[in-house]
């Protein structure tokens, strides 16, 4: 017999079982004898039987599906971040549907509405803004319906539930730091989204380190970039076209650090020579082709594998905790020469 042709009936003949066994057995019951155990698997062998997914998550009234929302599926970072989800979840038996808001709330509130349709187990968002009202009702309606949420990189104003994020600040601060105590005076900053709890950490950082060692901030070296590689190469551009232009750029993010390359290279400037950089995220690619941008960089699948960890968590709960759990990973500074600068400071 065929895999195609199998079914739980088949299964539940050929071991000379009920149909209840045979679908005990299937959802790792322990209410079944070794005995009739050994029978259901030697049939399920026997008959190649491949079980379906769905229809064991309709009979259980428990989905298999993990809701993953991210807000730039271009972005390298986030298909690590799934990388990081999806590896913990097989384990587990789940499979992951992903969704994509393009960095909008408005989409990201169309994504949540459709998502209300399909049945999930549980759901991993990285939010576009903290200060959506309407992305935070939506998501709490969620969690009442026993559906548990996680945030991942980005937070949203409500304590309630658990979250991934990383020391964003404080990685910031010291490579604003390394970047001043190499010389540098005259630093530029191209910031994420102000909406965003980690466009405002990364600002921060950066604040703090030029306040600090008393370094002027001139209001056209702080440019607003959105994490995408366009707006991030007009305001490179920019920066490096200023009557005095800076000596350094901090860029708040992996497609940020493409867009300041990409102006950089136009413009017939050297890396490490005529102009510094540091970026907030490694970059795979540009590490392959010997690229050396200095980087704050953190363990991104980790990221991922934690916020599975803590679905995980939320499934063996019998009631929702009052305060959601905060898992803070680690940022590193990993310096590899284009901090510097080949003239004098």
């Amino acid at each position: 017999m065929s895999k195609q042709e199998a079914n739980i009936y088949e299964i539940a003949k050929e071991a000379g079982v009920s149909i209840a066994t045979v679908s005990r057995v299937m959802n790792h019951s322990t209410s079944v004898s070794e005995k009739s155990r050994k029978r259901v698997m030697d049939a399920v062998k026997l008959l190649n039987y491949v079980p379906n997914s769905t229809a064991r998550s309709l009979s259980t009234s428990q989905s298999m599906s993990i809701g993953v929302v991210v807000p730039d599926i271009d972005n390298p970072f986030f298909s690590k971040i799934l990388q990081g989800v999806t590896l913990l979840a097989e384990e587990h038996g789940y499979q992951v549907l992903l969704y994509n808001t393009d960095e909008s709330v408005e989409k990201e509130q169309k994504v949540l509405r459709s998502m209300r349709e399909h049945r999930l187990r549980g759901i991993v968002i990285t939010p576009v803004s903290e200060h959506s009202k309407e992305t935070l009702v939506q998501l709490r309606s969620f969690a009442e319906r026993s559906i548990p949420v996680v945030l991942l990189d980005r937070e949203l104003d409500d304590p309630c539930f658990d979250r991934v994020v990383t020391e964003d600040e404080d990685g910031v601060y010291r490579a604003v730091r390394s970047l001043i105590q190499g010389g540098h005076r005259r630093i530029a900053v191209i910031t994420g989204p102000q909406q965003s709890r980690t466009g405002k950490e990364r600002f921060r950082g950066y604040e703090r380190a030029m306040e600090e060692f008393r370094v002027p901030m001139p209001r056209e070296y702080i440019r607003y970039g959105d994490y995408r590689m366009q707006c991030a190469y007009e305001e490179a551009k920019a920066l490096c076209q200023l009557p005095q232009p800076p000596t350094a750029i901090f860029s708040s993010n992996n497609m940020t650090t493409y867009g300041c390359l990409k102006a950089i290279s136009e413009l017939g400037l050297r890396l490490g020579e005529d102009i510094s950089l540091i970026g907030f995220d490694d970059i795979d690619a540009l590490n392959w082709l010997n690229y050396n941008v200095s980087v704050v960089c953190r363990d991104v699948k980790e990221m991922g594998r934690r916020a599975m960890g803590l679905l995980l968590d939320c499934f063996d709960r019998e009631t929702p905790a009052e305060e959601g759990h905060r898992e803070v990973l680690p940022a590193e500074l990993i310096l590899r020469g284009s901090e510097r600068y080949g003239h004098d400071l």
